[in-house]
């Protein structure tokens, strides 16, 4: 009978080895600090406002100072919001608080980044006084699409939305609307960028809304939650802003 001879392949132990250090270095990595482990953050953000760009710019320190990198995705103001919530993007850069109890695929930062002062704008030389929530049942308002505390403030009244501030300023300014609503922050910059333009606008007393701004993640993204509010805490008790910087 003949003989067949069979050959073996025997691992050298030295590649098994390796493989099994490896395995269990990435699974440490993945569990003891999960940011790390995978690619930037992508939060999204609206460059034409400027309260989402003052957002941007603290947290961008806050990541960093927390070990996660990241990515700002410019994005309009509503769809910003929306890829959070779905998941399309990993978090928004600031919205006002509550919006976890509509939205509960979103985890609030709780550490505040800044405020949100929301102002009513009105054109000079109209005899309106002080601001009270009786004008916005009585005006035609506007505000920025996706802008949630204006909707808010609005309680079903009308409110005319488009997608930009120059736009809406620009409305005001040829009487398509009587109000306009915007966070401080934005509109002080518009007005800047053409002083001429805008030298007509006024602002009403008092503001319409205050609150504090927060980062919002998707869920998926928990986990990092307490490492961006440590870093956050550590900020600003380092005096990297101002309490009332933002405002």
């Amino acid at each position: 009978m003949a003989m067949r001879t069979v050959l073996f392949h025997r691992p050298r132990f030295g590649s098994v080895a390796r493989f099994v250090l490896f395995a269990v270095a990435a699974w440490c990595l993945s569990s003891v600090a999960p940011g790390l482990a995978r690619g930037p953050y992508r939060i999204g953000y609206t460059p034409s406002a400027r309260i989402h760009v003052e957002a941007r710019d603290r947290l961008e320190a806050a990541y960093e100072r927390a070990g996660l990198a990241v990515e700002f995705v410019p994005l309009p103001q509503k769809r910003s919001l929306v890829q959070a919530v779905d998941g399309v993007i990993d978090g928004d850069v600031g919205r006002i608080p509550g919006l976890e109890r509509k939205f509960p695929t979103l985890v609030r930062v709780d550490v505040k980044l800044l405020d949100l002062v929301g102002v009513a704008y009105v054109v000079k030389g109209q005899r309106m006084g002080d601001y009270r929530p009786e004008l916005l049942a009585t005006l035609r308002a506007g505000a920025v699409r996706g802008v949630l505390w204006a909707e808010k403030v609005m309680d079903g009244h009308r409110l005319e939305q488009v997608n930009n501030y120059e736009t809406l300023f620009g409305m005001l300014l040829e009487g398509r609307i009587d109000l306009a609503l915007a966070s401080r922050l934005s509109a002080e910059d518009v007005f800047r960028a053409d002083r001429a333009r805008y030298a007509r606008i006024r602002g009403l007393d008092p503001p319409v809304y205050h609150v504090p701004f927060y980062h919002y993640v998707n869920i998926a993204c928990a986990d990092i939650v307490p490492r961006l509010e440590k870093a956050l805490r550590e900020l600003r008790a380092e005096g990297h802003w101002r309490e009332d910087d933002g405002n």
